[in-house]
């Protein structure tokens, strides 16, 4: 199992970025390079199951969410099943620190990559990137309330 910690910040407050990293039904409007599909299978208080659609990849996700700041991510089906993504989201005077303790887990023929990590982590890390500049341009686009 590969495990590695990202940090970025964001000029966003927490609670605006927080609540655009749990708003599952619009991951595909706000990366849609990214999220070709979602469908909410079963939702519980602080739990969604998600069949989703990332890339070339159809998994089974849990979603854990821990107000006011802990988004979990777990891959629950496929060639990365194990794999997780545990999201804190740290208030600060300029904005938001997000930190991602990413535990990825690859299985059957994927297993080939494990030598690989540091491209995963280049991967994810401009992944994230590209979610903070998106969730931006989303906060601004649909109008939300900045306060």
């Amino acid at each position: 199992m590969m495990h590695f910690i990202l940090k970025k910040k964001s000029k966003m407050k927490r609670d605006d970025l927080y609540s655009i990293s749990i708003d599952v039904e619009n991951f595909s409007k706000i990366m849609p390079k990214h999220f070709k599909s979602l469908k909410i299978t079963r939702r519980s208080h602080n739990e969604m199951f998600v069949d989703e659609r990332i890339y070339f990849l159809n998994v089974k996700v849990k979603h854990v969410i821990i107000h006011p700041d802990i988004h979990e991510v777990y891959i629950m089906s496929g060639m990365m099943k194990g794999t997780s993504f545990i999201e804190c989201y740290e208030k600060t005077d300029e904005g938001t620190n997000v930190t991602i303790a990413v535990s990825i887990k690859l299985n059957g023929i994927s297993k080939i990559l494990s030598p690989l990590k540091f491209l995963f982590k280049f991967q994810m890390s401009k992944v994230t990137k590209e979610f903070l500049k998106s969730s931006e341009k989303f906060m601004s686009d649909s109008g939300r309330k900045r306060n």
